[in-house]
């Protein structure tokens, strides 16, 4: 099955050496911090609050998915510039998995995030073509390529036919999650909410 989604501009996101978010107002209603580390939560529905790193986070104020800029000194064991998606399993356990920086802004970042049991792999809609091989169990995989129009699919690692397929219009300034979880998987545009208390 092909989901198309063509992606507007709508994000100019650009991230300093280190990892750290460069101030800019479009995104955030304030400047993130300085030593700040971005954490998105998946498969938290209908829930308000979670604990993660020793901090409660406020999932009302946040877009479902985005990821919530917070100081690092107010984590505990979180390096600053560290992008991290939290995965609340379906036996209610939390599982952490962390991605890779993103700092080409001229790229467009392409992230594999496999909360399944199985090995998956991004690739061309029509299987030809790797993107993003061997992505393991509770891990991620991250891939920078230009802006282009193309079909991807997700695919089980050797497998000859993809689990979903998606459409897109790559933009520049554009980063993009493939999250596979036990329900299925799902294409995010990355984006982020306001800052932690």
């Amino acid at each position: 099955m092909i989901r198309h989604l063509s992606l507007a501009l709508c994000l100019s996101t650009a991230f300093l050496p280190g990892g750290v978010a460069a101030s800019d107002t479009s995104l955030y209603a304030e400047a993130a911090p300085e030593d700040a580390s971005f954490i998105r939560f998946a498969g938290f529905d209908d829930v308000q609050t979670a604990q993660f790193a020793g901090k409660s986070f406020n999932l009302s104020d946040a877009d479902d998915m985005a990821y919530i800029p917070v100081s690092s000194a107010a984590l505990d064991g979180i390096a600053p510039g560290s992008f991290l998606t939290v995965f609340q399993q379906p036996d209610g356990r939390h599982a952490v998995i962390p991605e890779d920086s993103r700092d080409a802004a001229a790229r467009v970042y392409l992230f594999l995030l496999n909360a399944t049991d199985d090995v998956l792999e991004l690739r061309t809609a029509d299987g030809a073509a790797p993107v993003i091989e061997d992505v393991t169990p509770l891990t991620s995989g991250a891939r920078a390529v230009n802006p282009v129009a193309i079909a991807l699919g997700v695919f089980a690692k050797g497998a000859a036919t993809p689990l979903v397929t998606f459409d897109v219009t790559l933009k520049r300034g554009q980063n993009l999650s493939f999250i596979a979880e036990a329900s299925g998987i799902r294409l995010v545009e990355n984006h982020f909410g306001p800052v932690a208390d």
